[in-house]
């Protein structure tokens, strides 16, 4: 399925908190004030189907060159090869216009193989702590106490080792 992706708008409030529910089977209900906030607190994508109904939505949040890939839903997961590569793409494609060196998404650590497998694909990894720049590494710590851990995509070839 080929799907529309723009930034999500607060008239898509109600169709986001479905979007959740339906995604996390009930486990998660935000109030449509929750997700209105988070929406003016980063950037949020929106991926619609032709039918225009919600099916994928990723939120990042940009700071000392690294995109934080903060929310990421699709459903239903099947979805996920096609949409969620299609979103992914739009943050990285977001990053790069603001210069940033990489992205960054946090997951379980028991997140399922599949999962695993479909981040690799797009070339996100984990790094070894020694080989990460100091930016890099307070993101990659940044969900730590959460139980999280970073994958890490760089996105810019040089690094920036001078503010610009």
């Amino acid at each position: 399925m080929k799907a529309t992706i723009r930034r999500a708008r607060p008239a898509d409030v109600d169709g986001i908190c479905d979007l959740i529910r339906r995604a996390t089977r009930g486990r998660l209900n935000p109030s449509p004030d929750e997700v209105f906030d988070r929406m003016a607190e980063r950037g949020m994508l929106l991926a619609l189907s032709p039918e225009r109904e919600p099916v994928g939505l990723i939120s990042w949040r940009v700071e000392n060159l690294v995109a934080r890939i903060l929310d990421f839903v699709v459903h239903p997961l099947d979805l996920r090869p096609t949409i969620g590569r299609q979103l992914i793409e739009a943050v990285e494609e977001e990053a790069r216009g603001l210069e940033c060196e990489a992205c960054m998404i946090y997951v379980s650590p028991e997140m399922s193989s599949e999962a695993l497998a479909f981040y690799i694909s797009l070339g996100y990894t984990r790094w070894p702590e020694e080989s990460l720049t100091e930016p890099w590494r307070e993101a990659a710590h940044e969900f730590d106490a959460f139980g999280r851990v970073a994958l890490i995509k760089q996105i810019r070839a040089e690094r920036v080792t001078h503010p610009i």
